[in-house]
């Protein structure tokens, strides 16, 4: 049962930890993140190191048999301790969040160091398996005093754990937030089947009493991945739905103004090429940016104003007469307007500027009056995607005609 649950949990840990590390700028900015990207990264190394493969070669590379469960254990104790400190920054201020963290993380670090003392004076009964360990060692009172040292540990945890979410999806107002919370409210209430069990063995053993069943053993496993799995998911549904799904949508919308931005960027590379900081090698990447979408959509932005400015001494003032009338006639004002003539004008000097025209009467572009109004990056590329929009439903006429007459 082990063997076939850890395999799916370590899955989903490892993906979520990889989740939570990007961008990695996050981590340092929001310290509930930085404590839930521990509690995945260790559930992952406590999933890891439980896999047979991988204890055995713990096992020959320390040369002390078992090693897996030192490592294991530990890393279950480290996530445990961070749990509470995630719950803090997300419900507490912040001199009681620092002062719950400090104290969970010394907590868990005492824990671990007992926890290493008593393996190390355990005696070697020679190689276990992660399933056969506890039934190998659980008659030496070394080992009963580790295993209980950790039980209580652990359902102390998950105790506080459940009760701390439980209490806490209550009063949060980001529904998210409180959904997962529930969750893992109940993943940690499943995990104390696990200690349950194990807590029968020492039990059975002190008192003479049989063990439990190989039943009871799947069961506990069963209760542990069971229950973590339920904690690494709700965890992870307010961290998608106010992290990753906005993070996501930025993305995507980046990406959209970026390739709507590039029939008008192309024209203006094609006219001015010294706009570009680094033209891409490919017409796609000019289309799409995987990495750094933002400040490659910011740069765009820069290079089609550089592009204007570059295409100034060739703006006509009957063009721009002309296509205010046109353009007011289909019905647009105010921005619109201004925007879908200064698309009409970039058109007209493109054609002018590749036959050297010099204008009859020099003009400035339409969007000139609305430039007051930009303030931020964003604003300018939104201001920019207007003037896009119409630059690619320009009329054909404009060809041929940089005047339009």
């Amino acid at each position: 049962m082990q063997q076939l649950l850890h395999p799916i949990c370590l899955t989903l840990a490892v993906t979520g930890l990889l989740l939570l590390l990007w961008p990695p700028r996050r981590l340092a900015e929001d310290r509930a993140l930085a404590a839930l990207a521990g509690v995945y990264g260790f559930s992952a190394l406590s999933f890891l190191v439980s896999l047979e493969p991988v204890w055995k070669v713990l096992d020959e590379t320390t040369g002390r048999p078992s090693t897996g469960i030192l490592a294991a254990f530990g890393s279950v104790v480290a996530l445990l301790a961070l749990q509470p400190v995630v719950l803090a920054h997300w419900t507490l201020p912040g001199e009681r969040a620092r002062r719950r963290t400090v104290f969970c993380l010394a907590a868990g670090a005492v824990v671990i160091a007992a926890l290493g003392v008593l393996f190390f004076h355990l005696t070697p009964t020679g190689r276990s398996t992660p399933q056969g360990f506890t039934i190998n060692y659980v008659h030496t009172g070394t080992y009963q005093a580790y295993l209980t040292l950790y039980i209580v540990a652990y359902t102390l945890g998950e105790t506080v754990l459940a009760v701390g979410c439980w209490r806490a999806a209550r009063y949060t107002g980001e529904v998210w937030i409180a959904r997962g919370l529930r969750i893992v409210g109940v993943g940690a209430v499943v995990t104390i089947g696990y200690s349950a069990v194990r807590l029968g063995y020492v039990v059975a053993v002190l008192s003479g009493l049989p063990q439990p069943s190989a039943a009871a053993e799947k069961f506990a496993w069963l209760c542990a991945d069971g229950g973590t799995t339920l904690t690494l998911i709700g965890f992870f549904v307010p961290t998608l739905a106010l992290h990753a799904v906005p993070h996501a949508r930025a993305w995507l919308r980046a990406q959209r103004d970026y390739r709507r931005l590039a029939p008008l960027w192309e024209a203006m590379h094609e006219a001015v090429p010294g706009v570009a900081l680094n033209s891409p090698r490919t017409r796609n990447g000019s289309r799409m940016r995987v990495r750094a979408i933002t400040w490659h959509l910011y740069r765009r932005a820069v290079e089609i104003r550089d592009g204007q400015w570059a295409l100034q001494p060739f703006l006509d003032a009957s063009v721009r007469h002309t296509s205010e009338q046109r353009r007011r006639d289909a019905g647009l004002t105010g921005a619109d307007l201004a925007s879908a003539v200064t698309a009409d004008q970039i058109r007209a000097a493109l054609i002018a500027s590749k036959r050297d025209e010099a204008p009859r009467i020099p003009a400035e572009y339409a969007d000139a009056s609305t430039r007051e109004d930009v303030r931020t990056p964003d604003d300018d590329v939104q201001a920019l995607l207007r003037t896009a929009a119409h630059f690619e439903t320009a009329p054909a006429r404009q060809e041929t005609a940089p005047s339009w007459t």
